[in-house]
């Protein structure tokens, strides 16, 4: 008899553990709010080895302990990467964000965009702001459980080509997990209300 109430007992202990730590019921988004696309459960962040916009090592333990927009894109990009920066930098300014907030740029064009062309080009939308690349396979570790789509047009031998670049804006966790993507076209009041929504969710 001891031993099947401490039986019980113990599977009780187990099931109340996996309770407390089970994913929560996915966010609805309201139907008014148009591109945030939730991840559940979150989609954990790889290992992966990159360098930021000050040569300073940069991985998946840089996403600790703080909320991060993330946005993958080129230096040399025309439009889409300077918009969405843009927004992310006036998202940056309104009160209401948690303070642990990090932007993170990602680079998928190694070849050009150096630490020293990364900070030039992040610092010129906010000087908080992380430019980060790596090489191509470390930059496919990361890119790929998220669904980042990338490719080249034109002669990569040269310096004059396009990088072809999947334009969400990625929300990370301080567990390393991605919750959530808000897809293009982007706003400041799209992004700041998906934000919001995502983090008071799930903090």
């Amino acid at each position: 008899m001891r031993f099947t109430v401490l039986f019980v007992s113990a599977l009780l202990f187990v099931n109340l553990g996996c309770s407390m730590n089970a994913e929560p019921e996915p966010l609805k988004v309201p139907s008014n709010l148009q591109g945030l696309i939730i991840d559940s459960p979150a989609t954990k962040l790889p290992d992966f080895k990159f360098v930021d916009h000050n040569n300073k090592h940069f991985d998946k333990t840089r996403f600790e302990n703080k909320w991060s927009l993330v946005f993958f894109g080129y230096t040399n990009c025309p439009d889409v990467c300077p918009t969405s920066l843009s927004i992310m930098d006036k998202v940056s300014k309104q009160s209401k964000l948690p303070e642990n907030m990090q932007y993170v740029f990602v680079s998928v064009d190694p070849k050009r965009d150096t630490p020293e062309k990364l900070k030039g080009f992040v610092e010129y939308f906010n000087p908080k702001f992380v430019g980060a690349t790596g090489a191509k396979v470390e930059i496919d570790k990361f890119q790929e459980p998220l669904g980042v789509i990338y490719d080249f047009e034109g002669d990569t031998n040269s310096d004059d080509y396009i990088v072809n670049h999947f334009a969400a804006i990625y929300i990370i966790d301080p567990k390393s997990r991605e919750r959530a993507y808000i897809l293009p076209p982007h706003s400041l009041k799209q992004v700041g209300e998906a934000f919001n929504l995502v983090y008071d969710y799930y903090k």
